[in-house]
């Protein structure tokens, strides 16, 4: 897999999801970093974002191993979420997958199912993986819609795999194989 795969364009009916630069981090990305309802179910609610620090994580994406993409709506350029293609193994063709829409005006319009669905694919039929495979918190519903609305499968749940509000929680994890051969 080649860097050039990695910096094409992926585009669905209403989104055009491509890496994540620099210029696409706004004040508006970064309170939603801050807002706990928006990273609620996520690792990025440990601390608290400056401008730097979403730069310098925006630029620790740059190699073949781990990829981000931002969701941008097709009608207006609107940046509304991400979505991570990370620890991608060459050999066993297999990557893990995470995302985040973090403009709340955007939620439950279907928005997060496209882009896991376009990012699967284009994982699937241009980087020739094999395997992609996620977890979630297991009270995070939103995520388990997404990932089951895209196909994808519980393999197994991690128990009490994290601390949420002072408690254990456990963690589902999630895959979807390509059956396109080797």
């Amino acid at each position: 897999m080649t860097r050039t795969q990695l910096s094409q364009e992926i585009s669905s009916e209403r989104l055009l999801i491509h890496p994540m630069m620099t210029s696409d981090v706004t004040p508006q990305y970064v309170a939603a970093l801050n807002d706990p309802e928006v990273v609620r179910w996520t690792e990025a609610r440990h601390q608290r974002w400056s401008t730097e620090q979403v730069i310098a994580y925006v630029r620790s994406h740059d190699h073949h191993a781990t990829f981000l993409f931002g969701i941008f709506l097709k009608g207006n350029g609107q940046h509304i979420g991400n979505i991570r293609l990370f620890n991608i193994h060459p050999v066993h063709k297999r990557a893990e997958l995470s995302f985040l829409i973090f403009d709340k005006s955007q939620w439950s319009k279907g928005y997060a199912t496209e882009a896991v669905r376009a990012v699967t694919h284009y994982a699937f039929e241009t980087l020739k993986l094999h395997r992609i495979h996620a977890d979630y918190y297991a009270l995070n519903v939103g995520s388990a819609r997404v990932f089951e609305k895209s196909g994808y499968e519980i393999e197994g749940v991690f128990k009490e795999h994290m601390v949420v509000d002072g408690s254990y929680m456990d963690s589902v994890r999630i895959a979807k194989l390509n059956h396109g051969g080797v």
